[in-house]
């Protein structure tokens, strides 16, 4: 790693990152390759030294991680992505159609310890963290398919649980040298941490942040979001007043709407059932605050419940969009049941209503028909390959065989001595010295 650290200089790890973000074949196996995907880069008009092609060729291979199941729906506005990591742990990555543009659904983690009642992803438990380099892959993995314009952090995984690879990993993304994504099409979805809300807020003021609130009041809260017991209700709406004010200080007039967030813009096709929901035309400086509320029924959506959420959020209704989301059946022991039609109807009336004003609107839901629901897709497969081979003891903790390459909760990740890494990870590698000096002048341009 030293060799390399000390062999590519700043101008040609942009130019190596690049092509390989646009450029490489994310589906070829580096076993099936000869190793030579390095042989490809045009290494001769950037004029990269010899040792710095010899380091990169022996310490990395081209990608880390490789698609391994594909399902689209059946109305072709959902293409859902089983990854496999090197180690054999599986992650999802979704792409979603909106009208003109796409958005991709990344994971940020392998499983979740937050164990969100209503999450398939819950039920795994935590197995560990991503790197930023197989954060970043799933966006290579999608743009191969269809080109990418917006980013949410909403599919496994609590992302601010794994804070410092979610910071690196949106470094690259608004990079213009690199991904080059607006900010602005970018989101990350918590369900909580409070510390690294405000991280996130004073780090990346121009990021969107999706707080996944799901309740009117902490009793409700608790009884869908069991981890809402080290992140009170009062709390989170001190930090949801904190990022307010930091984007709102220096308002220059941009459009917040729900495009902004990766969701759909009503179209005719759809706007029946958006009748009731107004239109978000705040102007804003800066990111917005999308709020995530599930819908259960006879858990969160009967009417005092939208009273309650009125009255919490109508202080703040110029500055936040209301994501209504449908509860979307899966295979997990809770016993929850969608909302009917008319309690979804009743529930946006009461906040839309002018006793509170609250710009709202219900998730129109994709992708159904193919596992569409967080991290089921996931759990499916793992529960089909457990039934077809003989399994260890080991592995019938919850979440599966643990990986020692994976990190505690909050930690740096990074992978087990003996694997390997590709170009595009290594600078989501902070665990030894000159790595983690390597990736910090790579990504400030020092």
């Amino acid at each position: 790693m030293d060799a390399v650290a000390s062999c590519v200089k700043p101008v040609h790890r942009h130019r190596i990152w690049n092509y390989l973000i646009h450029h490489m074949d994310t589906q070829k196996n580096e076993d099936t390759t000869d190793k030579s995907w390095h042989e490809v880069l045009p290494y001769d008009s950037w004029s990269v030294p010899r040792a710095a092609r010899d380091a990169i060729a022996e310490k990395f291979v081209h990608f880390t991680t490789k698609v391994v199941e594909r399902q689209d729906s059946a109305r072709g506005d959902t293409t859902k992505l089983l990854i496999q990591l090197q180690d054999g742990h599986l992650i999802e990555t979704v792409i979603m159609q909106h009208h003109h543009y796409r958005t991709v659904c990344l994971s940020s983690q392998i499983g979740c310890k937050m164990g969100c009642k209503f999450c398939a992803t819950g039920t795994m438990g935590i197995i560990g963290n991503l790197t930023a380099g197989e954060i970043l892959e799933q966006v290579v993995h999608a743009n191969a398919i269809s080109k990418i314009r917006n980013i949410v952090f909403m599919g496994m995984g609590e992302p601010m649980n794994n804070m410092d690879a979610l910071c690196t990993s949106l470094d690259f993304l608004v990079d213009t040298r690199l991904f080059s994504l607006s900010p602005r099409h970018i989101t990350v979805s918590t369900v909580g941490v409070v510390k690294n809300m405000r991280r996130l807020t004073d780090e990346y003021p121009t990021v969107n942040l999706a707080l996944s609130l799901h309740a009117p009041n902490q009793e409700v809260r608790l009884k869908i979001v069991p981890s809402a017991s080290a992140h009170k209700y009062e709390d989170l709406m001190l930090e949801l007043a904190h990022r307010i004010a930091a984007w709102t200080a220096n308002d220059k007039g941009y459009k917040l709407g729900p495009a902004q967030f990766g969701e759909a813009e009503n179209s005719a096709s759809d706007r029946s059932s958006n009748k009731l929901t107004r239109n978000f035309k705040k102007h804003v400086n800066g990111a917005g605050v999308m709020i995530e509320y599930i819908l259960i029924k006879d858990i969160n959506v009967l009417p005092e419940h939208a009273h309650e959420l009125g009255k919490v959020l109508s202080s703040r209704r110029e500055e936040v969009l209301l994501n209504l989301i449908p509860y979307n059946p899966t295979d997990i022991a809770e016993d929850f049941e969608p909302p009917t039609q008319e309690s979804i109807d009743e529930f946006v009336r009461i906040l839309i209503s002018d006793q509170y004003r609250i710009h709202t609107r219900v998730r129109h839901e994709k992708g159904q028909d193919i596992d569409g629901a967080c991290g089921q897709l996931v759990v499916q497969t793992n529960k089909k390959n457990s039934k077809a081979k003989s399994v260890d003891i080991e592995d019938t903790v919850k979440g599966g065989k643990k990986s020692n390459r994976r990190t505690e909760l909050g930690g740096t990740s990074s992978v087990a001595k003996g694997q390997k890494y590709s170009f595009l990870s290594i600078h989501g590698v902070v665990t030894v010295a000159s790595i983690g000096m390597f990736a910090v002048s790579a990504i400030r341009g020092a």
